[in-house]
């Protein structure tokens, strides 16, 4: 395996990344509050509010990473720690109770349909970063939120086939 420079240019492609990843978790972290004062049915409202503290979490550590990369010019070590660390703080999702609510309303429907779209596109971001990324330490980096994202996907996944089948019953 040969071995190659990084340049100014891998790193400024792989700075565009993290401000697309700072872009979309931003807007997550908005329509999670928005979305959240349009539901009624407490456990989506949970989840939501769950969601956009992560969002802010994650934002956090995005904002510090950049900080960083812009004044060295070069990327530090152990960023995908510093991501697990301030995940940590969130603590752990809301599972879905189907005995914690009634039948869903429409904006439950709806908006659970439209964040299970916005995290398969911040987890397709995360996934071409890391396919991408010619430094290691980015790429791990990206390693892990792209399979984080993944995994918000299915918990939302999880909360939608519930509400559906709650709705459902008669």
């Amino acid at each position: 395996m040969g071995s190659f420079k990084h340049t100014q240019q891998d790193f400024n492609d792989e700075m565009n990344d993290l401000e697309l990843g700072l872009e979309k978790e931003q807007g997550c972290r908005e329509f999670y509050l928005q979305s959240a004062e349009q539901v009624t049915d407490a456990r989506v409202k949970a989840l939501y509010g769950w969601f956009a503290n992560a969002a802010t979490a994650r934002i956090d550590v995005l904002e510090t990473v950049r900080a960083a990369a812009v004044t060295s010019q070069t990327w530090v070590a152990a960023m995908d720690q510093q991501l697990k660390t301030g995940d940590a703080t969130v603590g752990p999702a809301p599972a879905f109770d189907p005995t914690a609510g009634g039948k869903p309303g429409k904006a439950e429907i709806t908006t659970l349909r439209q964040a299970i779209e916005l995290e398969k596109e911040v987890a397709s971001v995360y996934f071409t970063a890391a396919q991408r990324s010619r430094e290691d330490n980015i790429r791990a980096f990206y390693r892990y939120l792209g399979p984080i994202e993944e995994s918000h996907k299915q918990l939302l996944e999880s909360y939608f086939d519930g509400l559906l089948k709650l709705a459902m019953k008669k």
